[in-house]
């Protein structure tokens, strides 16, 4: 048999494999990088959150320097760290960090500035909201994970890489998931963000009393609802957060049950588990929300729902949500949580310990970064 015509048929053989194991191996890998560079970006930005919060809780005159801070170590380790943890031996990720902020050969991390109302993303801008991730294969893996083989199969195919790289972008927004709206200023200081203010332990209610401050009424934020059964599913369920600052809320005064169904949710540690604040036993001390504020000086008690702009955001430390005894909140939705001790023989309310507001103004909002990473590009 002529050897020049089994050489080739092997090099033929050689080339279709390659390519059938090429394009198997592309197939499965974009979509393992793409969610590598989205959940990577999720993780960085968690970790911004969590140092954001820190500094709440321990000195919040450091806050302006963290939202200056242009290379955000934390989130950006976060980052690393999770691609490295989750990487695949069947899809090769790789992602390089030099602390800078331009995606070049040498760096797939940035941090920037998410711009809410453009949708836009700027890196290497002030205040720092936001992490960008850009997920890439390896130098073995982009020659289909077969080395040097992988490499010269590529080569006489004529596809020597290929340099599918996905980006994405995850942004702490400032916006509320709460279904609490506050009525007006709850103290006389103005506490305007990043000063946070503490205060006496407050409590605010929801019926009775004048209408105004040291008061709340339930929100269903931009959605409106029929009846109290759908707003205690609204309640009880972890929605995405909204933005409203600036725009029309549906308010109501509830009934007994929504004080439960929320107590439910603070108390429940699988819920928003990190924004809240446990003792050494496990228990829930406290928990960080923004919540929207409404004038609420026309509206009364009652269980109908009616419309209020909102004026402001509010981050606040709740310390307590106290339902009538022995109410338990949010069965529908299997959270059937008993309330805190700490409620013992407490009259009924919320309780709040420390505060501060930003206006709606788009140059005052964007101090105030957001308690829940999303992905926003």
């Amino acid at each position: 048999m002529d050897t020049t015509y089994v050489t080739i048929m092997l090099v033929v053989f050689l080339v279709i494999t390659g390519l059938a194991v090429d394009v198997g191996y592309l197939y499965v890998s974009e979509e393992d990088l793409l969610s590598a560079a989205e959940s990577s970006a999720l993780a960085g930005a968690q970790a911004m959150q969590h140092r954001m919060l820190t500094q709440v809780q321990q000195d919040p005159s450091q806050l302006p320097a963290a939202s200056r801070d242009l290379v955000q170590q934390a989130g950006r380790q976060a980052a690393l760290e999770f691609v490295s943890g989750k990487t695949a031996a069947a899809a090769l990720v790789e992602l390089k960090n030099n602390n800078g902020n331009a995606l070049t050969d040498e760096n797939d991390v940035t941090v920037g500035f998410w711009n809410l109302s453009s949708h836009t993303y700027t890196p290497n801008a002030t205040p720092v909201n936001a992490i960008q991730v850009r997920t890439r294969r390896t130098a073995e893996s982009s020659s289909v994970g077969m080395g040097t083989l992988g490499t010269f199969l590529a080569k006489i195919s004529g596809t020597e890489s290929f340099a599918t790289t996905p980006v994405a972008v995850a942004s702490l927004v400032t916006a509320t998931r709460g279904n609490v709206a506050l009525c007006g200023p709850v103290t006389t200081r103005s506490c305007s963000y990043p000063d946070i203010c503490n205060l006496p332990e407050t409590r605010l209610s929801a019926s009775g009393g004048t209408p105004g401050a040291g008061r709340f009424l339930f929100t269903s934020l931009l959605s409106p609802v029929n009846a109290l059964e759908s707003m205690s599913q609204l309640v009880c369920t972890e929605l995405p957060p909204q933005d409203v600052c600036g725009k029309p809320i549906y308010l109501t005064g509830g009934n007994p049950s929504l004080m439960a169904d929320v107590a439910a949710m603070m108390y429940d540690r699988s819920v928003d588990l990190a924004n809240k604040e446990f003792d050494r036993q496990g228990r829930v001390t406290g928990w960080w929300v923004i919540l929207p504020v409404a004038d609420c000086t026309a509206s009364g008690p009652g269980t109908g729902f009616q419309t209020r702009p909102v004026s402001r955001y509010a981050l606040v430390r709740l310390s307590r949500i106290c339902a009538a005894a022995g109410a338990v909140g949010c069965r529908d939705a299997g959270r059937t949580v008993p309330p805190a001790p700490a409620c013992n023989g407490a009259t009924e309310g919320i309780y709040l310990d420390r505060i501060a507001t930003v206006s709606c103004d788009r140059k005052d909002l964007v101090r105030l970064p957001g308690l829940k990473p999303v992905l926003v590009k």
